[in-house]
Parts: C-alpha cells; structure tokens; sequence
C-alpha cells in the first residue's frame, strides 16, 4: 500500500469511528445540533462568512449582532477557516446546520489523523500511531466540549509539531514553512489553541536549539524567519480586530478566570456521561473534566520509560500544558498574563490541557511501540484493534442533550426577509441576571435567515451597550425603555408568546398597542403562540 492510500484509509477509519462515538448526531445533521447556546452560535458564524464574503468582505468583523457595535464577530473566536471551508457548500445550498455537524465532526476525525501522522513520524509503529490518534481524537475533554466548534479543532496542533521537529532537525525550508502555515492555521480555526501552542513551541524549540550543532541553528534560523515573518502578516489583520475590542469589551475579570483555572484534582474527572468513569465527576466542574483514560495514563508512562530528544519534546509540551492550565492557581499564570497581551483575553486557562493530551497521546505511542518489539506483524494488528477498542470503551460517552432547529423557520424571519433593512429586537430580552439565554441564540440563529441587524446577540464577550439595553428592557415597555429603544435606532420590535406565555403576551401587546407612537404591522401565528412585529415611529 502506497503512502496516500494508507494516509486516505487511515482518514477513512477516524471518521468511521468519529461516526461511531458521536452517534446519533450522523442521523440528524441537519436537524439537531448537540446543546443549545454555542452551537447556535457557531452556526451563525459560519453563515455570516458565507454571507458576507461575496457581498463586501472588508466587513466580515462587523456581524449583524449586537446592533450598532462593530467587530461583533471578533467577540468571541471567529472560526475564520472553518467558516471559508464550509462556505461554498451554503453557497451551493446545503443547510447552514448540516455544514456545522460536517465541520464538527470532520475537525474531531482529522485531528485523530494528525495525530497519528505525527505519532507515525516519531515512532515509525502503524498500530501505536493510531492508538495515539484514537486517544487525541476521543479523550473525555472532547465530550466536554462537543458543542465547541473552535475547540474540535486540533488538528494543525500535532502537524505544526511534527514540521517543527522536521525542521529543527534538517533546516529544511520546506518544513519551516509548513511549521509556520500550520501555526497560522491553528490562529484562524482556534485561537486558544494558537496561543498555547506558540507558548509551548518556544521552550521546545529553545530546547532543541541548544542540544543543536552551530550549523543546524543557522540553517534553522535562515529557514523560518522568512516563514515566520509571513505568517505574521497573514495573521496580523486577524489579530488587530482582537486587539481594537479589547479597548472596549475589556479583559477576563478575575473571578472568570479563576473559575475555569483547573486544580490536580480535575485530572480526574470526566462528565457524568461517560459511561465507564461518570462517576468522576464528583472531582470536577464544566470546563476542567480532564481525565485522559486509564490505558492512555499507562502506555504514556510506559513510553517515558526512556527519554531522548522526541520524548523530552513531549514532555515540555505536556507540562507547559498542564501548567498553563492550572491558570490562577498557578504561580505561573500572573506573571505570563503580564508578558503575553493574548491571555488577558482568555477566559479558561483549563483548555491549555489539549497539550498535556497531545503529549499523552504520542508517548502512549512510544508505550505501545516497547510493547510491542519483537512482535509478529499480526500480533501487533490484533493488540493496535484490542487496545483501541478498549480506548473507545473507556471513552463512550452519552450524548443526550440535543436540540431541535426549527425548520421551516418561522414565518416572521421569512417575512423580515422581503423587509427593507430595518433594526430589530426581539422581545423577551435577555436578563441582567441571565445574560447567556437560549432565546438569544435562538435570535442570532434565525437572523441568518433574514440578515437584518438586530441588539440582541450571544456571545464570548458582551458589549456595555447590551448590559445598558438590558438594564432598560427589565421594564419593557415602559416609557424609558421605548425612548432607549429610539435612541439606539430600533425599528422594529417583535414580541414571541411563545416564549413570554399568553398573560405577559396579551398584558406586552396591548400596552404596546396603546402608544401612539407604536404601530402594529404584522402578527403571525405559530404552533406554540403569536408573534406580533411593532414598528417604532420616530
């Protein structure tokens, strides 16, 4: 078998079993989606790409959320590559929510084949790369996160450090820029990850360097600065809309960061879902369920049970990893939020883990390879099919929180559609209190059917402006929220019985109604209630 033909089979496989784990999600791609907010949100952003590059792409930061704010995009990961992958199938028709499970699912299956590529290029042993790539693609954290688009996106982690290792040893150019192009994709699928690994990528290569003839850094250096030096540039306008939000929106408070900081503790953990070790949640909260498995503890201590400069290499990936993780309860953190502007503005320190878990991984590799000289071929075949079957055990993990889109969408959004450009807020509002509703997903969800700007949103930061127009909406409609309303641009409000119950709908309605300043334009009827569309007069 040919190289590509076994690169293709082995791509084959992890989808097949991506397929396997994340059922029934392959049976309804486009008509559930796994959790409720974020998933939403994702989809909204893969559609807004879609929708603005071929109308006027110079304004692909400025989403139509949170109406009149700019960048609304950059307020949380843009998902840009994932975003321009998926926008020639919406071009060509293909439901928006069956592009996002493709997304999802294929970021969860090409990341087991890195990292056996990866695995592969360190140990040279077939069966203990794909162990490697069945422990990177399935691992507990995966569960924790189904529902994060950017978070699935591993896999530039493990070819950007196997081009890193090719290139340190060689000086080869080819490799120092495949090492760069890799990094500067990790920017645009997953910015967390970006940052961890650039963390980690410095005292590896440090490390290298110094154990390197005077020859092999020069070749090394010649090689990746001009490598380096463009990346930059393709990421620079990315990151300069981060940076120009950061001047509004803030950084992470303390107390945020605080909480999703993992302990030792969490190491332990997985989701009360995991079929095998739900038990263990008791040892950790959302966001810091860490636990890498059992078997893949033991193969990576059996792979360390020597070191040399790949295995030292793993293991300054995994520690930084780890340490970077444990964020405020760390003494490490504070001193590298100071030096590093881009971790100011991340919220969980806890995600770092996905490097003790590629590290994990490719020694379990190692392990697997110890245990396996002086085997026959066809004892290694059954013992790589044993060992990931029981990976795959340990890691089942019942996906029961599902959430059903509306389809067709609702008559109003069909009808905003035809409407000309107009400001819109839909009513009931999101509170003080509550700011991360499922109403407003639902919104920013349905507005891809219309592309009208609207103020509500949901998203990793939210502006002043929201906090402000939230505070007003509590009394909603009063004569401060109405004249909030006006001044902010709004010209149409709609108002869903469905989620405000027929008592607040009826008592909303009818003083609205009674304002002269109000006039009612269109009502709609659907299964669970009204929606009636108001339109302000200024």
């Amino acid at each position: 078998m040919t190289g590509r033909a076994r690169s293709f089979g082995v791509a084959l496989l992890f989808v097949a079993l991506t397929v396997a784990m994340t059922w029934p999600q392959a049976r309804h791609m486009g008509t559930q989606v796994y959790d409720a907010d974020d998933p939403l949100l994702s989809i909204w952003r893969i559609s807004w790409i879609a929708h603005i590059l071929p109308v006027n792409p110079t304004q692909i930061f400025n989403g139509n959320i949170f109406y009149p704010e700019p960048r609304t995009l950059a307020y949380t990961d843009s998902v840009l590559l994932q975003g321009l992958a998926g926008a020639p199938l919406i071009w060509a028709g293909v439901s928006n929510v069956v592009v996002y499970n493709l997304l999802l699912l294929g970021s969860m299956a090409l990341s087991g084949w890195a990292m056996w590529r990866y695995a592969l290029h360190l140990t040279g042993n077939g069966g203990g790369a794909i162990i490697a790539g069945v422990i990177f693609a399935f691992v507990p954290y995966r569960f924790d996160h189904y529902h994060h688009l950017e978070l699935q996106a591993t896999f530039f982690l493990p070819l950007t450090l196997l081009y890193l290792d090719r290139a340190l040893e060689s000086g080869s150019k080819r490799d120092a820029w495949l090492t760069m192009i890799c990094l500067a994709g990790q920017v645009y699928t997953c910015i967390y990850y970006s940052v961890f690994l650039v963390t980690a990528a410095v005292p590896v290569a440090l490390y290298r360097l110094i154990r390197s003839t005077a020859d092999t850094r020069k070749r090394f250096f010649l090689a990746i600065a001009p490598a380096a030096f463009a990346a930059a540039v393709i990421v620079a306008p990315y990151a300069l809309a981060y940076v120009l939000n950061r001047e509004t929106l803030g950084e992470r408070l303390d107390r945020d960061v605080r909480l999703y900081s993992a302990t030792f503790e969490n190491y332990f953990a997985t989701s009360e879902f995991n079929t095998l070790y739900g038990w263990t949640r008791q040892f950790g909260q959302p966001e810091r369920l860490l636990f890498p498995g059992a078997i893949a503890l033991i193969l990576a201590g059996i792979g360390l049970s020597r070191f040399d400069r790949q295995r030292i290499t793993l293991a300054i990936v995994g520690v930084t990893g780890f340490i970077i993780s444990l964020g405020l309860n760390s003494i490490f953190y504070e001193p590298l939020r100071a030096v590093v502007l881009a971790y100011r503005g991340l919220r969980a320190p806890a995600r770092a883990s996905i490097l003790f878990f590629l590290a994990i991984s490719a020694l379990a590799a190692f392990g697997f390879a110890r245990l396996m000289r002086g085997r026959s071929p066809k004892t290694m075949v059954v013992a790589t099919v044993l060992v990931s079957a029981a990976l795959l055990g340990e890691y089942r993990t019942a996906m029961v929180s599902w959430l059903l889109i509306p389809n067709p969408p609702a008559a109003v959004y069909q009808w905003l559609k035809i409407q000309p450009r107009s400001v819109v807020i839909e009513v009931p509002f999101a509170r003080a209190e509550r700011l991360h509703a499922i109403a407003d997903g639902l919104y920013m969800f349905n507005s891809t059917r219309h592309w009208q700007p609207i103020v509500n949103g949901y998203s990793g930061f939210f502006p002043k402006s929201f906090y402000q127009l939230s505070a007003y909406m509590a009394a909603f409609p009063d004569e401060n929220s109405i004249g909030y309303l006006k001044r902010r641009g709004v010209d149409l409000i709609i108002v869903h019985g469905a989620l405000l119950g027929p008592d607040e709908f009826g008592a909303t309605t009818a003083a609205l109604l009674a304002r002269p300043d109000i006039e009612a334009v269109a009502q709609f009827e659907e299964p669970m209630g009204l929606d009636a569309v108001f339109r302000l007069r200024r």
